[in-house]
């Protein structure tokens, strides 16, 4: 009995660290711009709420202000997940100009005059 009852204070411990543990998985791109966009606009499901629309007609809430913060995370959220993936800009090479002379300076060719 007493072996059982270690065995199920070992289990629920083990238990208990797993669900309290920080999960190790990071949120998608995708799925922090979601956060982000709805975050204080919300959804067409909590915007259609009595509660929200009595905030409307008091005045206690401004919709566009709400867009512009929605925005600002949004830009936030870009940014940084741009920053994570590049530490510099990305630099490319020119390509080779096909255009290097002028046709001026060919004299040869028919209907020019020098």
């Amino acid at each position: 009995m007493m072996k059982l009852k270690t065995i199920c204070c070992l289990a629920l411990t083990v238990a208990a660290a797993g669900c309290l543990a920080p999960q190790a998985k990071a949120d998608s791109i995708a799925d922090e711009m979601s956060r982000a966009m709805f975050n204080e606009s919300g959804d067409f499901f909590r915007n259609t709420g009595i509660d929200r629309q009595a905030t409307l007609l008091l005045g206690l809430s401004y919709p566009d202000l709400e867009a512009v913060g929605d925005a600002r995370s949004v830009n936030r959220v870009y940014q940084e997940g741009i920053r994570q993936r590049t530490s510099e800009p990305i630099r490319t090479a020119d390509l080779p100009n096909p255009f290097n002379s002028s046709i001026l300076t060919n004299p040869r060719q028919p209907g020019l005059k020098n």
